[in-house]
């Protein structure tokens, strides 16, 4: 590695709220009195008829894995659903069979398909709940249900298609009625994090799907969706980068473009949701936080799960960016496959939705390069730095702004993982196990200055590639700004304002990052202190073999 110089100066920030903002509806009667026959969810059969007609390369892997998942799916044990407690993971699982399902009916015609189809969907249905104590759980199962029920409409009896409605009603739409908004967003009906569109995505689409029969309560459903899903809409601006992290971007940004694919395919609108500010350049955010090694800066409570990301081809549609899909289009190729490169993937449960959202000719439409200097602004100030896109032994430095005190946030502020040769040099681990945290009685969604969160080496100070003061924790009320510093003769930057994360502790703190021609990476530290002492710490988590040398530190 290449020796890292530390110099000192003075920075100051100042950090202004951003403003929550409400959107009106803008459905009108004559929306809902014109509604659609079934199905009038994402695909309608114009759609199921043109895939059917698309002959591409991508196309046929995307119905080749479609089949073989749906193969897989006839011969899983069925689900089961716990008594009590939580139930998510058994809701998100029949999800995705009923996606799969349903929709290689749809396109191949095969009755098996449909008769496990209805089998889960029915199970599903005669839950007596759907753990409404953990609405994620309801937002994921509503969604299975609306899918199932709309897009089987026509092949389920009457019987069956009121008993799925009347458990949408008992289970989802009525219980949701009883959650109400907060005055510090801590709801998921206004909050700012994941919940949010995951549950009004998922109720819209269960109430969009029996709104026939529950007009007024239906309108209910989807029109406070449209109103309170911008308070998370408004963590993209402006730049698109997420506070939660990589992991729980791909969660409540997927849910988020379901509601407005959910909108657009039953009114022609989705209300302005896909115009927020920065919503359509988080694809650009996703993009650039895979390293060269293949692996994304997994700050905040980040999980690794090796998934592909269907939403990359919304994005890439919306945009008519190919440079958006490239990645997914590999996964896609893999899976069709079987071929995992050394490194297990698995299909998101809604793979199905990107064989819908895939535009075969967006090759020839798109000529837009991702930039190699990126940096974002917001909630979340970020900056990435490579030194190339298309060569594996690229340098590669990304680092994060922003607060302790958010959703899913880390002591963290200032921290970066560094990568070049193809190797991940400076790491981050991601985040500790929750059933882990519940056993040791740890808080862990209090993220106050003395909140025992702290402890947690994953989640705490100690666990990050950061400054340290005397050993003390960064300040909860402090907001790290980026800000690009001026490319001079090859050499590009950005200066990081740390400066009221460690106000207890010194006058002015702030770290500047340079990446230069010969793929060289500088880290610099620079901070001013009052009269007392104190003990500065660079903290540097690495996998590494670590040698003390003459001239610094050697890492193999």
């Amino acid at each position: 590695m290449n020796k890292q110089f530390f110099y000192f100066s003075i920075v100051f920030i100042l950090f202004q709220g951003i403003l929550q903002a409400q959107m009106p509806t803008c459905l009108t009667d004559e929306n809902w009195q014109k509604l659609s026959e079934h199905p009038r969810l994402f695909a309608k059969n114009a759609r199921i008829a043109a895939i059917k007609l698309q002959k591409d390369e991508v196309t046929k892997q995307l119905l080749t894995f479609l089949k073989q998942d749906a193969e897989q799916k006839l011969l899983a044990d069925k689900i089961v659903y716990p008594s009590t407690g939580f139930k998510f993971g058994a809701v998100r699982n029949v999800q995705g069979r009923i996606l799969t399902l349903a929709l290689s009916y749809r396109i191949f015609g095969d009755k098996r398909y449909l008769e496990r189809a209805k089998a889960e969907l029915m199970q599903l249905a005669e839950l007596p709940d759907w753990c409404p104590s953990h609405f994620l759980d309801v937002g994921e199962a509503a969604l299975a249900a609306g899918v199932g029920l709309d897009w089987l409409y026509d092949e389920l009896t009457t019987s069956e298609r009121e008993k799925i409605t009347q458990s949408i009603l008992k289970n989802a739409l009525l219980p949701s009625l009883e959650v109400k908004e907060s005055d510090n967003n801590k709801s998921w009906v206004n909050g700012n994090f994941n919940w949010n569109p995951v549950c009004h995505a998922g109720l819209s689409v269960a109430a969009l799907a029996i709104a026939e029969n529950e007009p007024k309560l239906a309108r209910q459903i989807v029109e406070r969706g449209i109103k309170n899903l911008p308070f998370a809409g408004k963590e993209y601006a402006p730049d698109g980068s997420y506070p939660e992290g990589t992991s729980y971007w791909s969660y409540g940004t997927s849910f988020y473009v379901l509601e407005i694919e959910a909108l657009r395919s039953v009114f022609g609108t989705a209300c302005g949701l896909d115009k927020m500010d920065g919503f359509l350049k988080t694809a650009d955010y996703k993009t650039q936080m895979f390293g060269t090694t293949g692996a994304d800066f997994n700050y905040s409570d980040y999980h690794g799960e090796d998934l592909s990301e269907p939403i990359m081809l919304w994005f890439g549609r919306e945009l008519s960016r190919f440079d958006l899909v490239k990645r997914e289009l590999d996964n896609v190729k893999r899976l069709s496959e079987g071929v995992n490169n050394g490194k297990k993937l698995s299909a998101n449960r809604h793979y199905p939705l990107e064989i819908i959202w895939w535009q075969p000719d967006l090759k020839t439409k798109s000529s837009t390069k991702t930039p190699t200097h990126w940096t974002a602004k917001g909630g979340l100030p970020m900056a990435v730095l490579r030194s190339a896109w298309d060569d594996p032994k690229a340098s590669f430095i990304a680092i994060k702004g922003g607060t302790p005190n958010n959703s899913h946030a880390h002591m963290d502020v200032g921290s970066f993982i560094l990568e070049a040769d193809n190797v991940r040099w400076a790491v981050d681990l991601g985040t500790e196990s929750y059933d882990k945290m519940r056993a040791a009685k740890l808080d862990l969604w209090n993220y106050n200055q003395n909140s025992n969160r702290w402890t947690t080496f994953r989640c705490g100070p100690e666990g990050h590639n950061i400054m340290r003061f005397n050993n003390e924790r960064q300040d909860i009320s402090g907001f790290g700004t980026i800000e690009k510093l001026p490319d001079t003769e090859g050499v590009v930057g950005n200066v990081l304002g740390l400066t009221s994360l460690y106000k207890s502790q010194v006058l002015s703190a702030k770290r500047t990052v340079k990446l230069y021609e010969n793929k060289s990476i500088a880290i610099e530290d620079t901070w001013k202190t009052g009269e007392n002492k104190v003990a500065y710490t660079f903290q540097w988590l690495t996998k590494a073999k670590v040698t003390l040398t003459d001239y610094g530190f050697l890492l193999e």
